[in-house]
């Protein structure tokens, strides 16, 4: 059986302003949970023309553990980019998670306020800025790092690869973390 990945949002959803005028390199996310349990097989981003690569993609519990992390190849100019993780990661139903990528050349894609409400697309939630301790979340950082901290609600348009597991489903998964480094 092939399942199509769901996402936050589809390739017609497009940022307020696709490359933010901030030159420095960082990590942006966003904290989403799935209504049921499913594998994230990998990592959308929207791009602007000024935020070349290199790219990074990671997957985070929402404490900031690693739980998988992929290198982008093959971009477009602009527009949704998308990397899927060697293995794909279970995830538990009403459980928030992390999606980031990190860009080493910064102008990247914003819109404001945007997480002032709750987002919703199937079985994927974005949640409200003040529900999981702020959405929308970055990290100044040369090197792709756990992000952290909120700023107006702002989605920096991270995305993921999401496919649902039927439930009916009595197969088990385990979680093995990427280790530091």
């Amino acid at each position: 059986v092939v399942f199509t990945p769901q996402s936050l949002w589809d390739d017609a959803a497009v940022p307020a302003v696709p490359s933010s005028p901030d030159p420095q390199a960082v990590t942006l996310g966003v904290k989403f949970r799935a209504t049921q349990n499913g594998l994230i097989k990998g990592i959308r981003f929207y791009k602007g023309t000024q935020n070349t690569g290199p790219h990074t993609g990671s997957l985070w519990t929402s404490n900031g553990q690693l739980l998988a992390t992929v290198t982008f190849t093959d971009e477009t100019a602009s527009g949704w980019q998308q990397a899927t993780f060697p293995t794909p990661v279970t995830i538990t139903a009403n459980t928030t998670y992390v999606a980031s990528y990190h860009t080493t050349a910064g102008y990247y894609s914003t819109t404001r306020s945007y997480f002032s409400t709750q987002y919703t697309n199937g079985p994927l939630v974005a949640p409200a800025n003040g529900t999981s301790g702020g959405n929308g979340v970055y990290r100044y950082g040369a090197a792709n790092t756990f992000p952290d901290t909120a700023y107006k609600a702002t989605n920096y348009w991270v995305d993921v690869l999401f496919n649902g597991l039927p439930r009916s489903s009595n197969v088990t998964f385990t979680v093995t973390p990427v280790p530091a480094g």
